[in-house]
């Protein structure tokens, strides 16, 4: 978390106001949607016509009767499960992002590491160890992300 904080000092507070603004406009803009999806859904007082296309008549009559307050906390739910579920996708996709990248630089430096051995009589052996410790860490990080990306 430190490291956010080291990097939001680079970004002028103007832009991270805005940011800010935006992402909560978002949120906003979600949970009205959802709540006015449920309030336009919810049959009308005395709507008999819409009452007998329900399939559950009870529920819908139970529906009639339910205050905007609780269609607002059931829309709120779903604004918080679908923020969940759009930052556990943003995980996801940056977890596969790193994977790739780390899978190639670790390609490059094993085919670095091997193109150091050709050349055996003249190798260049600090540069021949630095690329294959590169590659081994890389291979692990590509392991590590690529683990993450099929958890989330």
């Amino acid at each position: 978390m430190g490291h956010y904080w080291v990097h939001a000092a680079s970004v002028p507070w103007q832009d991270q106001l805005l940011y800010i603004g935006l992402i909560l406009a978002v949120i906003v803009l979600l949970f009205l949607v959802f709540w006015w999806r449920k309030r336009a859904r919810r049959p009308a007082q005395g709507d008999f016509a819409a009452l007998a296309s329900q399939t559950n008549v009870a529920e819908a009559l139970a529906a009639q009767n339910r205050s905007p307050l609780a269609d607002a906390a059931e829309a709120w739910q779903q604004t918080q499960d679908t923020v969940e579920h759009l930052k556990s996708g943003v995980e996801r996709g940056l977890a596969l992002v790193w994977a790739v990248l780390s899978g190639l630089l670790c390609l490059i430096s094993v085919t670095a590491v091997l193109s150091f051995a050709w050349d055996y009589p003249d190798i260049a052996w600090g540069t021949l160890a630095f690329y294959a410790v590169l590659g081994a860490v890389c291979a692990w990080f590509t392991r590590t992300q690529w683990r993450d990306f099929r958890q989330n």
